[in-house]
Parts: C-alpha cells; structure tokens; sequence
C-alpha cells in the first residue's frame, strides 16, 4: 500500500494543516495585539539614544541625565571605524568631549598627609586642594591619606556644623563623596581636629 492510500498519511496531513492554521492565527492575533508598534523596541532605543544627545549638549545638568553616571553605564560611545580603518575627526572630538563632562562632574579632595596635628592651616593645605569650584550636579570624593581619621562635616569651626553633609569619621585610606545640586559656599571642617577647613564654591 502506497503513502497516499494510507489512511494515516491523511491523518498526518491533516495534523499538519491543523498546526499550519494555527500558527497562522496566532501570528494574527499578535500582530493585532502589537499593531503598530511592531517596532516598538528600536521606538524605545532612540528615545533612549535622543534623550543621552540632549543630556551631552547640556553637560548632563540635571538629575534624569545622572543615570548615564550610575554603576553599570558608561558614556563612552561605540567608535565606528571608516571602510579604510581610521576614525572621523568629529568621532574624536565627542569621544574627547565626553570625557571632559565626566571629568568636570567628579572632582576629588585629598587629606593631607601629617594633618592630624597643627600646621598645615598656615598653607591651607589640610584637604587640597583647599578651595574647590564646581558646577551644579558636581560629585566631590575626599581621600583620607593621612594616618589620623578625619571628618569632612559642612559648616565652621567656630558655628559649628550646619547640617548640610557630613562624612563621620573617615578612616585612613578611605574616602567619602558628596553631590553638590544647589549652587552657592559650602565651608567645612574637620571635627577632630578644627584647624583643618576647607570650602567648595557651586555655581
């Protein structure tokens, strides 16, 4: 008896058709569900890819554009090479510039060595730089390299602080940061030993 005569070779066809239909439909139902936005995903990525040029152009002011410097993101941009192998100018330049932004948005202060006892407040040079200037949105790391613990505590020696940030006590060889979102003169000392002050100037 030849496939064609066997009564199960229909059955198998008709199993195949079935699924056929199926698959047919479901496809359907999705494209229906989804609509016009098939291209939902590649929508989302240039949204995602307009915003990050909008946040470049504006030096990433502002706390939607301080995702681009979370732990896991970068704002490094993926070179594209030319057919012969080297790079475009302008690629250059905004691969430089970007660097420049996040330079410019992480500054840090070191304690200085052998500021645990007086003398380095005739310098000012018990955190240096002693003077900082910086932008609005500006993340501030304090090294301690000293052998004492330190604090980094907002206010003066002689009011006291203000309550604005304080790092508690910084063992040596660790470090303390602090975001700067409003603009303005922000003193500090250390609590443990008062003569050491500094100030950071937001603008």
């Amino acid at each position: 008896m030849s496939d064609l005569e066997n009564p199960h070779y229909h059955r198998k066809v008709g199993y195949s058709m079935i699924l056929v239909a199926a698959s047919l439909a479901a496809i359907g139902i999705l494209y229906m569900m989804i609509g016009e936005n098939v291209l939902f995903a590649d929508e989302i990525q240039r949204e995602n890819t307009r915003h990050f040029e909008e946040c470049k152009e504006n030096k990433f002011e502002g706390e939607e554009c301080q995702k681009y410097f979370k732990a896991g993101n970068t704002l490094e941009e993926i070179p594209r090479l030319n057919p012969d192998g080297t790079m475009d100018e302008d690629v250059i330049g905004m691969e430089q510039e970007v660097e420049q932004v996040v330079q410019a948005l992480n500054e840090t202060v070191e304690i200085g060595i052998g500021t645990g006892t007086p003398g380095c407040e005739e310098t000012n040079e018990c955190y240096i730089p002693y003077s900082l200037n910086i932008e609005t949105g500006t993340s501030v790391t304090w090294e301690n390299a000293d052998n004492a613990a330190h604090t980094v505590t907002s206010g003066t020696p002689q009011e006291g602080p203000n309550g604005d940030f304080d790092s508690s006590i910084i063992a040596s060889g660790a470090t303390f940061n602090h975001e700067f979102n409003s603009s303005g003169e922000n003193p500090y000392f250390c609590i443990v030993h008062p003569w050491m002050t500094g100030i950071v100037t937001v603008e």
